[in-house]
């Protein structure tokens, strides 16, 4: 489906406008494309890791990504960005896949391996450096769904998107980090890591690498942001050791998530830095590798989201919510 992106100049939102047939329509079969041995029923895939020496588009894979049926944006798209009269347009350049996270077609996070999430994790790592590579290409980020209502695929799966602009809620927050290192010389993710484990009301979960809390403003029920210790802008230079401890930590998230919500519908979103190699204006990255810092955000029942006058509406109190999800936590789970 051809489209374009439109930015509205009252609000400095951007838009995708789609617009005619879906294209390259997935076949019409009742057996899960993503299954192994339908690899005849996906493109041809991107990316896979694979044991034993298996060969590409055939059963044998760990984790296989695959470019999107039906993309939001295409790598072989020409970038343009042109003015119609007061009016910015941008083509959708990018890049849309879907990342086959296990072969096994019911897998839950609080189900899956350890070493299974380290190579999922692993793998949002490679995607992000490889598509960063590319200097069309501005903004890279990372989203799972799980049990989203009316879904027509229910094996596990990430998408990536990577675009030729800056993602709204990126922008947002990058802007607001900028603002505020150049007012106090500090990240305000790192401020906020001091402040919410020095007060430790609203933290659900503490590791060696990282720190799990309901934001002091969530803006939905049980909300968790998951920010690294360790101060970095860019995803995609994560270590090895974080990567497994963040895969433990992941796996305990959705089991707390099953025992205190019922095993809620949830949407997890990695944000991390913007490709800094391509500037639109001059100096636009200066200070980002110490005022930005990569996180996730977590956030059951995404489509409950509720406002009123353009104002989050939140009806379960953050330090309520960060208390009951502790609770549902093993011993190893509560923060000291």
């Amino acid at each position: 489906m051809p489209g374009e992106l439109r930015k509205d100049p009252t609000t400095g939102q951007w838009v995708l406008v789609r617009h005619g047939e879906p294209v390259g329509a997935s076949p019409a079969s009742e057996e899960c494309p993503f299954c192994p041995g339908h690899e005849d029923l996906t493109p041809r895939e991107i990316a896979a890791y694979r044991a034993n020496g298996s060969q590409p588009n055939a059963p044998g894979w760990q984790v296989r990504v695959i470019p999107e049926r039906d993309p939001y944006f295409v790598i072989e798209k020409e970038l343009v960005r042109e003015g119609v009269g007061m009016f910015d347009r941008v083509s959708i350049r990018g890049a849309s896949e879907i990342l086959v996270e296990d072969p096994a077609h019911d897998l839950t996070l609080d189900r899956a391996s350890e070493d299974q999430l380290v190579r999922v994790l692993s793998m949002y790592r490679d995607r992000v450096q490889d598509l960063k590579r590319d200097p069309k290409i501005r903004c890279v980020i990372v989203t799972r769904r799980y049990g989203k209502e009316g879904s027509r695929i229910h094996h596990p799966y990430s998408r990536v998107l990577a675009t030729p602009i800056v993602f709204d809620e990126i922008r947002t927050e990058l802007s607001l980090a900028r603002e505020y290192f150049a007012y106090k010389h500090r990240c305000v993710y790192c401020d906020t890591i001091r402040e919410e484990t020095a007060a430790g009301e609203r933290v659900v979960s503490l590791t060696p690498h990282f720190v799990v809390f309901v934001p002091y403003a969530a803006r939905a029920p049980f909300e968790l942001r998951i920010l690294p210790r360790r101060h970095a802008c860019d995803y995609e230079w994560v270590s090895n050791e974080e990567v497994a401890d963040l895969a433990r930590l992941l796996r305990r998230l959705a089991g707390i998530l099953v025992r205190a919500l019922d095993d809620p519908p949830h949407e997890l979103v990695l944000h991390t830095a913007p490709n800094v190699q391509v500037k639109i204006v001059q100096g636009e990255w200066e200070t980002i590798g110490r005022d930005f810092h990569w996180h996730l955000e977590l956030t059951p029942h995404p489509d409950r989201r509720t406002s009123v006058g353009g104002i989050v509406v939140n009806d379960v109190l953050p330090e309520a919510a960060a208390r009951l999800l502790r609770e549902a936590g093993s011993p190893l789970d509560r923060p000291t």
